[in-house]
C-alpha cells in the first residue's frame, strides 16, 4: 500500500515536471547541447551494457570518451546553464529528474542481438568520424528532442 502511495506520488511530480518543461523553450543551440547529452548517455550505458552480447561495445565507447570527454563535460556544463535558465528556483532539481530518468531508461533498456549490433555501429561510427560524426548522430537519434521542447523563435 505504501509504495503504491508512493508510485502513484512520484508519478504526478514527474508528471508535473514535464507539463511544467513542455510549455518552456529552448534555443536552437539549447536543443543541440541536449541532444549531444542524451546521445552520451544513451552511447555510454548502451555501449557498457552491450558489451556482454557483442563484445568490444565498451571499450569502443571508452576510446570515444577517452578523445572527446572534454568536449563531451563542456556540453554538461552548458545544459547545467540551459536548466538554470529554465528552472530558476529548482534548476538542480529538474535537471536530476531528467537526467535519472536518461539513465534509468537505458541502464534497463532490454538487450538483444539487434539493439547491440546497431549500437556497435554507432559507436565505430563516432569513433571513425570524430566529434563532427557524433554530432551528426545526435540530430538524427535524438530528435526527439525537438518534440520534447518548443522552440524560442
Amino acid at each position: 500500500m505504501r509504495v503504491a502511495a508512493l508510485t502513484a506520488a512520484f508519478c504526478l511530480t514527474a508528471a508535473s515536471v514535464q507539463a511544467e518543461y513542455k510549455f518552456r523553450c529552448l534555443t536552437d543551440g539549447e536543443a543541440q547541447v541536449e541532444q549531444l547529452v542524451r546521445h552520451g548517455v544513451f552511447l555510454r550505458e548502451a555501449g557498457r551494457r552491450c558489451d556482454e552480447v557483442t563484445p568490444g561495445t565498451g571499450k569502443l565507447w571508452m576510446d570515444f570518451d577517452e578523445r572527446f570527454g572534454t568536449r563531451l563535460k563542456s556540453q554538461t556544463d552548458r545544459r547545467v546553464k540551459l536548466f538554470a535558465r529554465q528552472f530558476k528556483n529548482d534548476a538542480v532539481k529538474v535537471r536530476t529528474y531528467f537526467d535519472g530518468r536518461l539513465v534509468t531508461y537505458h541502464r534497463n533498456y532490454p538487450l538483444s542481438l539487434a539493439y547491440c549490433t546497431d549500437v556497435k555501429q554507432m559507436l565505430q561510427e563516432v569513433n571513425k568520424k570524430g566529434w563532427g560524426g557524433f554530432t551528426q548522430q545526435a540530430k538524427v537519434v535524438q530528435n526527439e528532442v525537438t518534440l520534447d521542447y518548443n522552440s524560442c523563435k
